[in-house]
This record gives structure tokens, C-alpha cells and sequence, in this order.
């Protein structure tokens, strides 16, 4: 990885002396930068928030080089470069993706949301895409055996918070990435999380003793793995660079990932890398006193002398408990707006596209989103009681007459109740609770929805939207 700040040293000289393919626009607002984030769109590549022209850059995953339409929005990538912090503007050096886990799925808990790969619990929430092999995209479109691979972020117990679960390639190697522990050097194993790895025949790498160690954050692979002892035997183990404090030299550091260790706001850990914060700190999306175990942020900062990232920015990105899958009805690119079933929803830089109809636009944003187009939106009601969304994903899908509409109950004259101004009639639905899987009466589902998150599917006429099926979603992150 240091070799790469040589590279891209080298680059800044040609661009100054007016070769290469950097620009020298804007050079002196330009700062180094590693960053490790969500990729959230293409055109380049945008990871949080900020565009990276990728010309100049080496891009790898799982430890091969590849290029950009190898690489996929929701997998988490460790970006070196320069950015411009006031334009959110960047030119990488390198892009690298390491996924979490690949390999077979063992279980899947369609109540918890959950599956198993290697060993590995694996969290399915609304922040994560699917590949466009998975139909539907959702767990229902999984099954044991299946070969997989997943992007996220790890959170408390070393479960993993997926942002991207695609099909695996044919004759893919298993890989792991995790933090060592029980390591046994009689046998040559250790432990990460429920999956044992044997390194007895592995080859070793970046190791400052030469073998790993208890604590040590790790890729492993292989091509062996016993479902019976949940063993992977190892080909490869090598010290993972998936941490940009690694490759800051000096620069800005920013950090995507879930809280894994809180002790107070200025004490925290987020994805390992540990962070404090100042006065000075800014939040956006709430404040300090949002800080908690399993928040999702994105930090910017510098590092201090102990390798500790001092925040000058903490964005805390807010739980998806909207949503809306429905034809749009306007689309203006210009404001960064669209319509759907009457409701406003705004993008921005962190929003999420993904392009799952017959077109598989990889490069794909509001500007390829025509009137008529179905998309399906996930986002959060901004500003609070106003009735608009602000989307952290959108995505383009194949034509359908149904909808689905997710928000927070509003009630009206029964058996009508009303979601950001959407009147649904349930006159002729199924009621239910996701919570435990059971069925509602009308008059239990109307008394027992006030204050909670309500999922609806059906058909719309204009902003009325005729249910066929009405569940209580509570307040999580589905």
C-alpha cells in the first residue's frame, strides 16, 4: 500500500509538469486522503459522498486487480488519493474492495433477518444491495448452499452489517476477514468469530513476527471447508490493509462503519479505528448524544501521534424507515428531485444507485430515471413531519403494477389510515405483524399501529394506494 503514495506522488509531478492524466485544477485545495466507505454510485467512483475520478487508479478485489465494472455500489472500499474537502472532489491512486466473507450459506433466519457464511453472522438490513443473480432481491432469494459473497460493516460480537450480498464467482476462493482470536500455535489454528482457520499450510504475509497474532485483523483464504467442524483450511493468510489509517501518511483520514466500542463521545471505536472527538467536532444528522454502540457513522479527521482519528467531522446516517416502490411521476435532475405516489424524495452525494432493471446501468444516477420508470426509494423523512424523503438508496426495477409503501402510521377514519400524506385503504387487506409473524384483526391492526413503522403492499391510483396486505414493521431497520 505505501508503494501506492509513491505512485501517486509520481502522478502530482507529471499532472504539475502538464503530462499524466491528473488534472491540475483546484491543486492547491487538494489534500491526501485514505478513505474506507460504501461505494454508492459509479461515473468514477463515489465513496462517501465524494466523487474520485479513477483513471489514474489501481483497483483490486479480494486481492486481484480488476476494473471499475468489476467493482459494485454497496461493496465497502479503501480509497487512497487526494481530495478536495470543500468540493467533495478526489482523484484515487487505488481502490480496493476486501469482502467480509465468501462461501457457501449455512442457515438462514428469515425472522432475524440473518444468514450464515463460514462461521460468520451475517445482518440483512435495508442498507444492503443485492446482486443482480438474486431474485427477489431479499433473503427469499437465497438458499443453503448457495455461494456467496458479502460487503459490510462488522459491529459488536463481530456481526457482520451487510451493505452488499452478491452471488459468488465459479471456483472463487473462501475468504474471511476478521480479527484473530484463540489462536493455538501447537495446531497452527485460531479462531474468527464461529469459523476455525487452519494456516497449518498457508502461506503467510505482513506479519511483523511472521505469524499472526491475537488481535491481528486478517484476510484468510482457501478452497477446503468443513461444514461439519466449520474449518476453513487456509492457502493464504495475510495481514488485511483495510484500515486507512495504515496508509494516511499524514493525510485526512475518513472512516464509514458502525460503532463497535463507546465508552463516552470522545472515546469510541468505529470498525476498529479508534476516534475522539473535540469542540470543535461537527455533526451532521444529529449530535453527540447520538453516539451509541452499532450507530452507523462516517468520520473525518486527522490522525494524532498515537493513531488515534481526531474528528472535525462525524455524519451519523440515519436508519432507512422509509420506504417507497411505485411509479415515478416526475423526475427533475436538476433539483436532485423525483415524485412518487405524491411524495417528494430528494437525492444527495450519499445516495445509493443501483440500476436492477433490463437497462443494467452501471453508471447509472437520477439522470437515467425517466417518468414511468418503477423505482424503489429507502430513505429517512427530511425535514422531520415534512413530509418529504431523503434517499440513501435508489433503485431502478423491472415494470410492476404493485407498490409498496413503508412509514410511519398516521391515523384517519378506519378501515383508511394515511403514510407521509399517501392514503391507504385497507378496506380489503390481510393485517399482521412482522414482530413474531402473526395475523391482526382491523380493529387490533388500528389500535396497535399508532407510533409504529407500517408496511404496505397493493396498487395505486394516483396518491391512493388500495392495500392487499398491511403489516406492523415497528421501528427497525429492515
Amino acid at each position: 500500500m505505501k508503494a501506492m503514495w509513491v505512485a501517486l506522488a509520481a502522478l502530482i509531478v507529471l499532472g504539475a509538469c502538464g503530462g499524466g492524466s491528473i488534472s491540475t485544477t483546484g491543486m492547491n485545495a487538494m489534500q491526501m486522503v485514505a478513505t474506507s466507505g460504501t461505494i454508492t454510485a459509479f461515473g468514477s467512483v463515489f465513496v462517501n459522498g465524494v466523487r474520485y475520478d479513477v483513471s489514474a487508479a489501481a483497483l483490486k478485489k479480494n486481492g486481484l486487480s480488476v476494473t471499475q465494472s468489476d467493482l459494485a455500489v454497496g461493496e465497502v472500499a479503501l480509497v487512497q488519493g487526494r481530495q478536495d474537502l470543500q468540493a467533495g472532489q478526489g482523484e484515487a491512486a487505488s481502490v480496493d474492495v476486501e469482502d467480509d466473507v465468501v462461501g457457501p450459506v449455512a442457515a438462514i433466519d428469515a425472522v432475524a433477518n440473518q444468514l450464515t457464511v463460514l462461521g460468520q453472522t451475517v445482518d440483512v438490513t435495508a442498507n444492503t444491495s443485492f446482486g443482480a443473480g438474486i431474485s427477489p432481491a431479499d433473503l427469499t432469494g437465497l438458499a443453503i448452499g448457495d455461494a456467496i459473497e458479502v460487503s459490510g460493516f462488522p459491529g459488536t460480537g463481530g456481526v457482520i452489517s451487510a451493505t452488499r450480498i452478491g452471488r459468488a464467482e465459479a471456483n472463487e476462493p473462501l475468504q474471511v476477514l476478521g480479527t484473530v482470536a484463540g489462536l493455538n500455535a501447537t495446531p497452527h489454528t485460531f479462531m474468527i468469530n464461529g469459523l476455525t482457520v487452519d494456516y497449518s499450510t498457508a502461506m503467510l504475509s505482513g506479519f511483523s513476527a511472521g505469524l499472526p497474532a491475537n488481535g491481528d485483523l486478517v484476510v484468510a483464504r482457501g478452497t477446503v471447508f468443513d461444514a461439519v467442524a466449520v474449518m476453513l483450511t487456509a492457502t493464504t493468510v495475510h495481514r488485511a490493509e483495510t484500515d486507512p489509517r495504515d496508509v494516511a501518511d499524514g493525510g485526512h483520514v475518513e472512516q464509514e462503519g458502525l460503532i463497535t466500542r463507546f465508552a463516552s463521545a470522545t472515546d469510541f471505536d468505529v470498525g476498529g479505528v479508534k476516534v475522539t472527538t473535540t469542540a470543535t467536532t461537527q455533526f451532521k444528522g444529529g449530535t453527540a448524544a447520538d453516539l451509541a454502540l452499532n450507530v452507523r457513522v462516517e468520520v473525518r479527521g486527522m490522525l494524532d501521534a498515537n493513531g488515534v482519528l481526531v474528528a472535525d467531522r462525524i455524519e451519523i446516517e440515519r436508519v432507512a424507515a422509509i420506504e417507497l416502490a411505485a411509479t415515478a411521476t416526475a423526475v427533475d435532475a436538476s433539483n436532485n428531485t423525483l415524485t412518487l405516489l405524491g411524495v417528494t424524495v430528494t437525492v444527495d452525494a450519499n445516495t445509493r444507485y443501483e440500476d436492477e432493471s433490463s437497462a443494467q446501468v452501471q453508471l447509472f444516477t437520477l439522470a437515467n430515471v425517466n417518468v414511468g420508470d418503477r423505482v424503489e426509494i429507502r430513505g429517512y423523512e427530511n425535514p422531520a413531519g415534512s413530509g418529504n424523503v431523503l434517499a440513501s438508496r435508489l433503485e431502478r426495477e423491472p415494470p410492476s403494477t404493485e407498490v409498496a409503501v413503508r412509514g410511519p402510521f398516521t391515523a384517519s377514519t378506519p378501515p383508511q389510515f394515511m403514510i407521509l400524506g399517501i392514503t391507504i385503504d385497507a378496506t380489503n387487506a390481510s393485517f399482521g405483524d412482522v414482530e413474531g409473524g402473526h395475523s391482526l384483526s382491523a380493529a387490533d391492526f388500528f389500535t396497535q399501529a399508532v407510533g409504529q413503522i407500517v408496511a404496505v403492499r397493493g396498487t395505486a391510483t394516483g396518491s391512493t394506494v388500495t392495500a392487499t396486505e398491511v403489516r406492523i414493521d415497528h421501528e427497525e431497520d429492515r
